[in-house]
């Protein structure tokens, strides 16, 4: 049994190949690692098959020599109803062809079993790696919220830098499907990102050199999110909680960043699962964010029975943690949303955050909020949940 291949497709706008990616992140079977434009990226990026069709403009038999000569296959798509392009795949050189409308389980089969017979190993990957155990301080803490703007991605960047100020090893991770913001909002470069991350972790290459350092005294780093949604469609099922049981080997404390958990997400990939989600019912920790008026209550109360769905269902010992987020000067609003949020989720304790302009102003800034009363009241929030001297 081969792990599953890594795939290039070479750029076509012909339906197998958005049919292969939705399949691919639904089934597994192979990683599609990229999508190719030209003959210099197709030599360039490694893989195990390079799948064209014969409408690539850039296919020669040179490309195919190359690709040969680096230990990899080419696979041919060819359009039944056009016996010339399949005669041109055959010139060029390819591996092996498959028609435009086989099913998409049978290309997987052709592509896993040109893996299989061509496949080396990657040079940059020692032969035999030995993984450290998972850390026995390791934690997971998921930051999750409803739609509407409560502040998630801002309580996520908190609870990061203050468990990096403890000397815990801390990594914040964006795993936002629908609105990303730690790169632009923390001035860091799009890339490397969270599918690079991936891409390595399923390489078994060091994940940790992709990781973005945000302080210089603490040990604090983060991994930005995808740049962009049809990014999503690269990562099959179980990828990123594959990620994070590795980067636990390295880090005793996982910030991630949620989003409001979409159970499936709508894109220009079409519709997929949501991962998030599957990561918010895996975490040792999961802290639902929401501001203090009905609607925001109301919706956290639905996010929560979607994370945790069935009456009285087992949350299997992740701690569930609530914060209520910018809470003004209304103590009668703040006392009505605690006693409905203490209802509706069956917790003794709500956390509170006042509402604090720097945070805003910090935004505009690309920094993060480093006094105030919104840092003191998440220290607070970090030092009563535990996550600091566990």
């Amino acid at each position: 049994m081969i792990d599953d291949p890594f795939v290039v497709l070479a750029a076509t706008p012909r339906a197998w190949a958005s049919t292969l990616h939705a399949h691919a992140a639904d089934h597994g079977g192979i990683v599609v690692r990229a999508t190719v434009l030209t003959d210099a990226d197709a030599r360039r990026e490694q893989c195990d098959v390079l799948i064209v069709d014969d409408i690539t403009s850039f296919l020669t038999p040179a490309l195919v020599a190359a690709v040969h000569e680096a230990g990899r296959a080419v696979l041919g798509v060819f359009d039944p109803d056009d016996p010339q392009g399949k005669g041109d795949l055959v010139d060029a050189g390819v591996d092996a062809l498959v028609s435009a409308d086989a099913d998409p389980d049978e290309l997987v089969g052709t592509i896993r079993g040109l893996a299989g017979q061509r496949r080396v190993a990657d040079p940059g990957v020692p032969a035999a790696r030995v993984d450290p155990p998972v850390r026995r301080d390791a934690m997971t803490i998921g930051v999750t919220g409803p739609t509407g703007g409560v502040g998630v991605s801002e309580l996520a960047i908190e609870i990061a830098a203050v468990l990096g100020t403890t000397g815990r090893h801390t990594l914040l991770m964006d795993l936002d499907e629908h609105s990303p913001c730690h790169a632009q909002r923390l001035a860091l470069a799009l890339q490397p990102n969270l599918l690079g991350a991936i891409d390595a972790t399923r390489r078994r290459a060091d994940v940790t050199l992709g990781l973005h350092r945000l302080s210089r005294r603490h040990p604090l780093q983060a991994l930005p999110g995808m740049t962009s949604g049809q990014d999503w469609t690269n990562v099959p099922r179980g990828a990123v909680g594959e990620l994070a049981g590795e980067l636990q080997r390295h880090r005793s404390r996982l910030v991630m960043d949620l989003g409001h958990c979409p159970e499936v997400v709508e894109g220009s990939g079409g519709t997929r699962f949501g991962h998030a989600l599957g990561m918010a019912r895996t975490c040792t920790d999961l802290v639902l964010v929401t501001a203090p008026t009905p609607i925001a209550i109301a919706r956290t109360i639905e996010l929560f029975s979607r994370v945790h769905p069935g009456p009285g269902a087992s949350h299997d010992g992740q701690r569930i943690h609530v914060v209520l987020n910018r809470v003004g000067k209304d103590r009668w609003a703040t006392d009505e949303a605690i006693a409905e949020l203490r209802r509706g989720l069956t917790v003794d304790v709500v956390h509170t955050v006042p509402e604090d302009r720097r945070v805003a102003r910090a935004a505009w800034q690309g920094e993060r909020v480093d006094r105030g009363r919104f840092c003191t009241a998440v220290a607070r929030v970090v030092a009563g949940c535990g996550w600091a001297s566990t």
